[in-house]
């Protein structure tokens, strides 16, 4: 059965008036979407706009941090550069320099130890003074090769000086006398690995003896100082022996002009109980032996003595013999002292008895090892040479040499 025509056209009107009011929904749908779309994308587009603008105001700040910690970078490194290319220079002229100032360096090495040499040997050099001070403003001006020249002058005149010191120099002992047969006074040869030596020797028990260390001069004294014989030291104090003392600077040495029988070295006057000298003391180079009553005390150096209670005292370089043994730095040692032959002066004890000793015929170095032979177990060097002089009840044994300024004595 066929439908009736106006229903078919009826439906198909129907269906394109949905289509149609489908199609204006739909459009009004997508338009009202692509409206919001749009919208989204605009406030995206502000939003963005918005975050360059936040983003560019952040990176402007950070921009200049940055700029500011570049420009402090760059003038570090500018700063470090020059630094550099200064220290550059610096060492480029160090260079230049560098062997003309080692040389230098070694000369006046030489120098500083030659002057110590003639000093300690009382050899005159009042002419370098001031040199120091000199020498350094040409150091500071770069006056290299003056300076140079001044200080190989220097060392040649302190050499000449020295080599005519030692040509003037005694070349043995002095006229030593027949010992007498007394008790106590003993002249014996020592032969050791280094050569025979005449000894003579006052050995006395430490405990029957009383020392006393005899002063002529009654203060410190610098120039034209008292003097008196060994035999009067020994007569004045009551005693019936001694020896020499310490070094001095005798009339006779052309260097001792302004000084003549003074001595530098500590020493105590017993009969006034004061040390002259006492700033010697702290010299600590210098050996030293002290007395207190009948008994002894030797220090290897001056400053380990703590300031005891002492009657008597002598202080001298160097000291020979330290608890048995053979102490002597040879290398501060004078020309004289080490290798010029002559005769030694020494004081020395071992555990009871006192030696009272003058080694002939030999250098400091030697009288040292004598003593060791001897048994001695401590040894202080005294004078020596034209001042060497020994006494013992009433005579001479070596001797009577020059006046003295000191001498130790021995009291019954």
């Amino acid at each position: 059965m066929k439908l009736p025509k106006s229903k078919l056209q009826i439906s198909s009107t129907l269906l394109i008036l949905l289509i149609l009011a489908f199609s204006v929904l739909t459009f009004s749908y997508v338009g009202s979407v692509n409206r919001k779309v749009l919208e989204m994308e605009e406030s995206i587009e502000l939003a963005l706009k918005n975050s360059e603008d936040v983003r560019k105001s952040v990176d402007i700040s950070l921009y200049e941090d940055h700029l500011k910690l570049s420009n402090q970078i760059s003038l570090e490194s500018e700063v470090e550069s020059l630094k550099l290319k200064i220290e550059e220079l610096s060492s480029v002229k160090e260079n230049q320099n560098y062997l003309a100032i080692s040389e230098i360096y070694k000369l006046y090495g030489d120098f500083h130890n030659k002057l110590k040499r003639n000093i300690d040997e009382k050899i005159d050099t009042d002419n370098f003074k001031g040199k120091a001070e000199v020498w350094g403003s040409k150091l500071i001006a770069n006056d290299l090769d003056s300076l140079k020249n001044e200080i190989i002058e220097a060392n040649k005149n302190l050499d000449e000086s020295h080599e005519k010191y030692l040509a003037n120099l005694p070349k043995s002992a002095p006229t030593v006398s027949t010992p007498p047969s007394v008790s106590g006074g003993n002249y014996t040869v020592v032969e050791i690995d280094r050569g025979k030596f005449g000894v003579y020797l006052v050995k006395v028990s430490l405990s029957d003896v009383k020392v006393v260390t005899s002063s002529a001069n009654d203060d410190n004294c610098k120039n034209n100082c008292p003097t008196k014989s060994l035999a009067d030291h020994v007569k004045d104090n009551n005693g019936f022996a001694g020896i020499n003392g310490t070094y001095f600077c005798p009339p006779d040495y052309s260097s001792c002009s302004g000084k003549v029988n003074s001595s530098d070295y500590a020493f105590y006057k017993s009969n006034s109980g004061k040390w002259l000298n006492k700033d010697a003391l702290s010299w600590g180079d210098t050996g030293l032996a002290t007395f207190n009553g009948r008994s002894a005390k030797f220090y290897k150096r001056s400053t380990d003595y703590g300031g005891s209670s002492v009657t008597a005292g002598i202080s001298n370089y160097p000291t020979l013999v330290y608890d048995g043994n053979v102490v002597i730095d040879t290398g501060k040692l004078t020309s004289y002292q080490k290798d010029v032959k002559g005769a030694r002066g020494v004081i020395g004890i071992d555990s009871s008895n006192l030696y009272l000793v003058i080694v002939s015929n030999a250098t400091v170095v030697d009288a040292a090892h004598v003593m060791k032979s001897l048994g001695v177990k401590y040894a202080l060097n005294l004078d020596g040479g034209g001042s060497s002089a020994l006494y013992l009840n009433g005579s001479y044994i070596v001797g009577p040499g020059r006046s003295l300024p000191n001498a130790v004595i021995l009291v019954k």
